[in-house]
């Protein structure tokens, strides 16, 4: 895992506080669109963000990341 992550999860331990964890498909919406939420999220305090990379064939996915995926991979 990441150092920094790794910091956060034990700061949050120490704290006895819970992580908000987000995920976001990057380009969807739109690329723009991506960096105004990561930002919001961050101003909102999350704690560990994930940017999902649009993938043609996310067979590992649910429903909801595999729409977020083929309406990213639309915006090209």
């Amino acid at each position: 895992m990441n150092a920094r992550i790794s910091r956060r999860f034990a700061d949050l331990a120490a704290a006895q506080s819970k992580a908000f964890a987000a995920y976001v498909t990057a380009g969807d919406p739109s690329s723009g669109a991506t960096l105004d939420v990561a930002h919001a999220l961050e101003a909102a305090g999350t704690d560990v963000l994930e940017l999902g990379i649009p993938f043609s064939d996310p067979l590992a996915d649910g429903p909801t990341i595999q729409a977020a995926s083929a309406r990213a991979l639309r915006q090209e």
